[in-house]
């Protein structure tokens, strides 16, 4: 594998029910249609769901002399992602975090953050250079996080943007071979 390059990055966000991801093909493929936003990533970290383990201490000794222990394994944790995207024109994350917004007077859409509605989102990280390729996906993602500026005069805005989900609801990643 060699040097990857951030014009080498997308990321794709969809709500989860226009996702269907089965073993039939990569997991690029299934944001394909109709994803809604694509976007330029500036930034991006996350935690893939590795599960932990804690060592348990027993009576006695075992036959080397070594103190009688087992290790339990803990459940996996939530998937972490947090990723700043760049959006240059009108690009509606909210429509995705939030309800399907309230329309006002005809001509807007008002969305209202702190709702008890999260809808559930997908979300792929795809690497490709066009010899390698590597792609990372998640559903039933919800938002968790999103701070959002306007850059000085460079006519853009930035969203962080965070989302968690389970460990069965985490694909990847995927090489291409």
């Amino acid at each position: 594998m060699g040097l990857w390059f951030p014009k080498n990055t997308v990321v794709k966000i969809d709500l989860a029910s226009n996702v269907t991801i089965t073993t039939a093909a990569a997991l690029d493929t299934f944001f394909s249609g109709s994803t809604a936003i694509q976007g330029t990533m500036k930034e991006s970290s996350g935690t893939e769901p590795v599960a932990d383990a804690d060592k348990i201490d027993l009576h006695g000794t075992d036959a080397n002399g070594f103190q009688n222990q087992e290790l339990e394994e803990k459940t996996p944790p939530l998937t972490e992602l947090e990723f700043t995207l760049i959006l240059t024109k009108d690009e509606n994350i909210e429509a995705f975090i939030y309800d399907a917004g309230t329309a006002i007077a005809g001509t807007h859409t008002r969305y209202r953050a702190g709702k008890a509605t999260l809808r559930p989102l997908a979300v792929l990280f795809n690497l490709d250079d066009g010899t390698d390729e590597i792609n990372w996906a998640g559903t039933n993602m919800l938002a968790t996080a999103k701070d959002f500026k306007p850059t000085a005069a460079d006519g853009h805005w930035e969203v962080t943007f965070g989302v968690k989900c389970l460990a069965k609801d985490w694909y990847g990643p995927e090489f291409k071979d």
